[in-house]
């Protein structure tokens, strides 16, 4: 193990002065300070202090749902893999689940609380309040710190958040979606759920709002939900495409990407109507490279699947409260002039 007597022989200073550098003491200057820091960093120094907690292991939990889908697919692959990337001293267990039934999600949590004995947990929440009592119940009573990803879930007692501005995402949507029709025509909105997502709904708030704000000309039709079936969407779309010469665009607010693709494609549409859509995926910019969707709309998975686990480490080891307890990620925007090799 490094001592501070170590550093001081490499910084040529004495060991008291390590000691006020790395315990932000007075009397040094703030320019040896940093350098005796950045020192004792490339050593590998620990402070003893610091050395009980840093040697547990922390279990931290992790629940996604609709892990049948592309994004969630990345996230859980990052969650599975930050351990050994960052060299932290935790044992990440994940837990997905294909749809989203709230008692599924319910049960995935009480079993990494009353099986695995986790410290902390990462949630992607469905919007029931059962759900909300569960996260409220694990940080008050059982001491256990919750941090949300991918969608809030409101009133709920949690560490943090760590995802989108789904309003904004679906505002951006929207002025994307008036852009490119020159604010005319009628545009379909589908919904992959009716309920248990936050995502949908707010997405569709976002832009349906944007679009009464920015583009009045615009008519938006009633919104379609497919229900995470795929040929549902399909029809969906070959029925509107074929009762609606003025359909101009089409708005998936989650899934539905190939049902939608197979209906412009079997209709002789593609390029025709304008689709924008969610979540950058290799196979949702394959459907930019082919023509068939003008715009997809990331959401930082890279953010998603680290912060949450580096904010309850932080808590967990060091009593750390995040800086932030709503950590908004970045919206980007990804059309077939910038994808590349992406």
């Amino acid at each position: 193990m490094i001592t501070m007597q170590q550093i001081a022989e490499a910084c040529g200073v004495s060991r008291g002065t390590v000691d006020r550098a790395l315990h932000n003491k007075s009397g040094i200057r703030p320019e040896v300070a940093a350098k005796i820091q950045e020192k004792a960093r490339e050593m590998g120094y620990i402070s003893p202090r610091l050395m009980p907690s840093l040697m547990k292991t922390w279990k931290i939990g992790v629940v996604l749902h609709s892990a049948n889908s592309g994004f969630v697919r990345s996230l859980a692959y990052l969650f599975q893999h930050l351990p050994d990337n960052d060299l932290l001293p935790i044992k990440v267990i994940l837990r997905t689940m294909n749809g989203i039934d709230i008692q599924h999600q319910l049960a995935l949590i009480d079993e990494l609380v009353e099986i695995e004995h986790i410290d902390g947990l990462a949630l992607m929440p469905l919007a029931n309040s059962w759900v909300r009592e569960r996260v409220n119940a694990l940080s008050e009573k059982r001491g256990i710190p919750v941090v949300t990803l991918n969608t809030d879930i409101s009133d709920a007692n949690r560490l943090a958040y760590v995802g989108p501005d789904n309003i904004a995402s679906g505002r951006s949507a929207a002025a994307l979606m008036g852009l490119v029709t020159g604010g005319k025509g009628h545009i379909l909105p589908l919904l992959g759920q009716q309920s248990g997502h936050y995502a949908d709904s707010q997405r569709l708030t976002g832009f349906l709002a944007e679009i009464a704000d920015s583009f009045p000309e615009l008519e938006i039709l009633q919104p379609q939900c497919c229900f995470l079936d795929t040929q549902l969407a399909e029809r969906i779309i070959s029925r509107a495409i074929q009762a609606d010469s003025d359909l101009s665009g089409i708005y998936i607010a989650s899934v539905g990407r190939h049902g939608v693709a197979n209906a412009l494609r079997q209709n002789g549409q593609v390029g025709k109507i304008h689709v924008i859509m969610h979540d950058i995926t290799p196979t949702n910019l394959q459907l930019i490279r082919e023509g068939i969707v003008d715009f997809v709309i990331g959401q930082d998975v890279e953010a998603q699947g680290t912060k949450p686990i580096h904010i309850l480490y932080d808590y967990l080891s060091k009593h750390h409260m995040p800086e932030k307890r709503i950590q908004i990620t970045d919206i980007s925007v990804k059309f077939r002039c910038n994808i590349g090799e992406y």
